[in-house]
């Protein structure tokens, strides 16, 4: 029997919820079998933004709803992304919104009908039922529209799936059955016998959207002006697939500055106010060396030595090269031009070609620093940790770069100014003035560019962090140096924190976007991409992470720490 009863909510910390929907992203992508695909707010996205993924049970609540029903979710959307070409689908939706609409859900059920794991199954009936029972604590079948629609969705998904309808259901909906049972009953047993096939399925689901359309405008008119039905459709308490699906159909909007940037999702309001400057273009010569010389006493203060560490990093920066080609060789290729020796010496080996290989320094590591408020108090010891880091590896011929990232403004400046001016839409993506800072450059070296790291006491270029996008930006620029071995060196004190995009957007929006970026380096594989929390596990985000302890950055415990970490993803 099918029961109605509240469904159970769960109260959830930040971190919480960024590690459940992290869980469900991996199971949307293992069980599509589609490595492309994430959840954003627990919306499917691929590469190219939001999927227009339309029925209603698969959007429940995230603060409201339990393990089960979201798992439900995450297992439906994942068997519409594995059976269903979104190319075809498109080419097949009709062009009024009704009919759009009942399509979209229809196409839903095929593919979960074609779940096979038993486990999958149960979790989209869960997820169905708990659906089922919003949607009538909601009230919404208490109109003649809302019951026509419950009708269509409860029945045609038990036809396909091939689940009864329970007994409560069925009393309930034994009048609207009978009232819709010429316009539906023709279309279900062939909408069940066309599953397999996606484009006969389409022609039978867009007849029967016609056809129910006709009803639903019928009704409509009955119940009173389409306004007035839509807005007892649109209850607050329960987000239907009309409301969700104008969101996701509709066009990308325009800024002033061309198309919104997307990425998975992710989207940029604009990149108009975006910086890219070297520190000696922000920070006078005086100030970079009088910042310089209180590093280096700190370093001193320190007093790490430098030997040992050189040491560890030899031999994970060296990559093996070949030096000459070897004829005569006993081992290798075997060489054509030698195979009359096997008749005129049969006793002589040397019938091989090779090549003779050494090992040298290949490698770029690159230092992305967060200059975000909070790692003000930082900027001490985090100098003299670079200045001992960057000088053992630059004495092993080590191309290093130091990078740092911020924002030129506090609370989004002009990009959030613009964003209301054009009337505040919802889901602007980042609402900020991106400022990225050279350092040091591969191609300098660290001895004319050594002063440059004291701009880490200019505390006023600390403001608010939007790391995945500097870490694109970096990643870029090492790919550039096209090194043996390359990694790169994250160095924050938390989460990315933009206040103008969290407020606008969704507090885990940037955290979202990192979190992404760090598995997609990890799949690529050609460059190490390492974590280094001060004063806080950064492990949540970067499979390979360090935390140090605050008060004793700069120490020999926290070098010993970040060359451990460097040593193990150079070493893969």
């Amino acid at each position: 029997m099918t029961t109605h009863g509240p469904q159970s909510s769960t109260q959830r910390s930040d971190r919480e919820e960024l590690v459940l929907e992290r869980r469900l992203a991996a199971v949307f992508r293992a069980l599509s079998q589609d490595a492309g695909v994430d959840l954003w707010a627990h919306r499917p996205a691929d590469a190219n933004g939001l999927l227009p993924m339309n029925a209603p049970h698969l959007y429940p609540d995230p603060s409201r709803s339990d393990l089960t029903s979201l798992r439900g979710a995450t297992d439906a959307m994942a068997m519409r992304r594995k059976w269903s070409d979104p190319e075809l689908h498109g080419q097949q939706l009709p062009q009024a919104r009704e009919e759009r609409l009942l399509v979209e859900i229809l196409e839903q059920f095929r593919c979960e009908s074609l779940a096979r794991q038993a486990g999958v199954r149960a979790n989209l009936s869960q997820r169905n039922a708990h659906w089922r029972s919003e949607y009538l604590r909601s009230r919404l079948h208490e109109t003649h529209l809302g019951m026509l629609l419950y009708t269509v969705i409860v029945v045609t998904r038990s036809i396909l799936t091939g689940e009864p309808i329970g007994r409560e259901d069925s009393d309930l909906l034994e009048e609207s059955r009978f009232e819709l049972s010429s316009e539906l009953g023709p279309f279900l047993i062939p909408l069940r016998n066309a599953r397999h096939d996606q484009q006969t399925f389409a022609e039978v689901a867009r007849e029967l959207a016609h056809t129910l359309a006709g009803r639903i405008a019928a009704v409509e008119e009955r119940e009173g002006t389409r306004s007035g039905a839509r807005e007892r459709r649109a209850a607050p308490s329960l987000p239907l697939v009309f409301d969700i699906a104008e969101d996701l159909f509709a066009p990308a909007p325009e800024d002033s500055g061309g198309q919104l940037h997307l990425a998975r999702g992710y989207r940029v309001w604009t990149t108009r106010f975006d910086r890219e400057s070297t520190i000696a273009e922000v920070v006078r010569t005086e100030s970079l060396r009088s910042g310089r010389t209180a590093i280096a006493a700190e370093t001193a203060r320190r007093s790490v030595p430098l030997a040992p560490v050189v040491s560890r990093l030899h031999g994970v920066v060296e990559a093996v090269k070949d030096a000459h080609e070897l004829v005569d060789s006993e081992d290798g290729f075997l060489d054509s031009s030698r195979l009359t020796r096997l008749i005129t010496s049969p006793g002589d080996p040397r019938v091989f070609r090779g090549r003779s290989q050494r090992a040298e320094t290949d490698c770029a590591v690159t230092f992305l620093l967060d200059l975000s408020g909070s790692m003000k108090p930082h900027a001490l010891g985090l100098g003299a940790l670079l200045d001992v880091l960057v000088t053992a590896l630059d004495r092993l011929d080590v191309s290093t770069e130091i990078l740092g990232f911020t924002t030129n403004a506090w609370n989004g400046g002009r990009v959030r100014n613009e964003w209301k001016r054009a009337g505040s839409p919802d889901r602007p993506g980042r609402l900020n003035e991106l400022h990225h800072l050279v350092m040091k450059s591969g191609a300098s070296s660290w001895r004319r560019t050594r002063s440059h790291l004291g701009g880490l006491l200019k505390t006023s270029l600390f403001r608010e962090g939007v790391d995945a996008e500097a870490l694109r930006w970096a990643v870029g620029r090492l790919r550039s140096q096209q090194a043996a071995k390359s990694a790169v060196v994250v160095i924050s004190d938390g989460l990315p924190a933009d206040s103008a995009t969290a407020f606008a957007n969704d507090e885990d929006y940037l955290a979202r976007d990192l979190e992404t970026t760090v598995a997609g380096l990890r799949r690529a594989g050609d460059i190490g991409t390492l974590g280094v929390g001060i004063g806080t596990d950064p492990g949540l985000i970067y499979p390979a992470s360090v935390e140090l302890d605050a008060e004793s950055l700069g120490d020999r415990a926290s070098v010993r720490s970040v060359v451990d970490g460097l040593r193990t993803v150079l070493a893969r």
